[in-house]
């Protein structure tokens, strides 16, 4: 039984929190918001403000805490104030008989851990990461409506590892759950989860658009795009566009990416997410040539 500390108990943290409480392992849930404490307390559950946080006995520290976008960047500030928080508790129980761990669920932009959470951890706990404490990055999945169901069987765990005794600690927690789990650097874990909601949100993006163009046109989107499901190999192979080949090319895609976007700039359609697709394959190619390689 692992003793976890939760900082940032909103919808992500609570349902990593209860995730590992249905394995057996005693959790605390921390956070600054009284009325969410009181109601976890209500439920049962320990939970404790941020300012009053013990890691004594503590083998990991999950941190669930916001990380918006304002004015385009995303705003760090939630994130500085717990790990500020961990430091000076880390700072009372690091031993050279102890190794806590503190894992990062936040969405973290790449470079983050490295150039700021390690060094302000160091900072407010006087130890060092990879020596006195481990540091991985835990990227989340979760469907808001869904989170609870998704954290306690996720098809999926990326463990970002600072060195290869954290990722074996975080490891060896996820294993009761049963998903294939993925050791990778922390600065590729952190860029991964941007990969994967940056391609969600394309995704939507292009089938909305496109549904925009087939209302001008009068036709079925749902038909159309229930079909494509079935016909496009991009949405039936997984591994499609993903390997490193180059722009794309050949006899269709090109021409009929061109051809589209013209007929529907005389039809009086924007559809600016087709247009910045072909502008990158144009970018990719002039890179392929700048560099001399043959297509491969």
């Amino acid at each position: 039984m692992a003793q976890i500390i939760v900082v940032g108990s909103g919808v992500i943290g609570q349902a990593t929190g209860r995730a590992f409480l249905s394995m057996s392992n005693k959790v605390t849930f921390v956070d600054i918001d009284e009325e969410r404490l009181g109601q976890l307390r209500d439920e049962g559950h320990q939970a404790l403000h941020l300012k009053n946080m013990d890691l004594k006995g503590v083998d990991v520290v999950f941190v669930t805490v916001s990380t918006p976008t304002v004015n385009g960047r995303m705003k760090s500030d939630n994130l500085t104030s717990a790990i500020t928080a961990i430091g000076k508790a880390l700072k009372k129980v690091l031993t050279p008989k102890n190794y806590p761990l503190v894992v990062i669920r936040s969405t973290v932009l790449p470079g983050t851990i490295d150039g700021k959470v390690i060094p302000l951890l160091e900072k407010t706990s006087g130890g060092k990461a990879g020596r006195d404490f481990g540091i991985c990055v835990n990227p989340e999945y979760l469907r808001e409506a869904q989170a609870g169901k998704d954290s306690a069987k996720p098809w999926i765990t990326v463990i970002g590892e600072n060195e290869q005794k954290s990722g074996e600690i975080l490891e060896e927690l996820y294993k009761p759950l049963g998903s294939p789990i993925h050791k990778v650097p922390i600065m590729l874990a952190e860029f991964q989860k941007y990969v994967h909601n940056l391609f969600n949100s394309a995704k939507i993006s292009f089938f909305n658009e496109m549904r925009m163009v087939s209302e001008m046109l009068g036709v079925d989107a749902e038909r159309a795009f229930q079909l494509v499901v079935d016909s496009a190999e991009g949405m039936w192979h997984p591994a499609y566009g993903t390997r490193n080949l180059g722009p794309f090319r050949g006899s269709c895609l090109p021409k009929d990416t061109q051809a589209f976007l013209n007929y529907a700039r005389e039809m009086g359609i924007e559809m600016p997410l087709l247009e910045a697709t072909i502008e990158v394959n144009k970018k990719m190619k002039s890179e392929k040539a700048k560099k001399n390689k043959p297509f491969s």
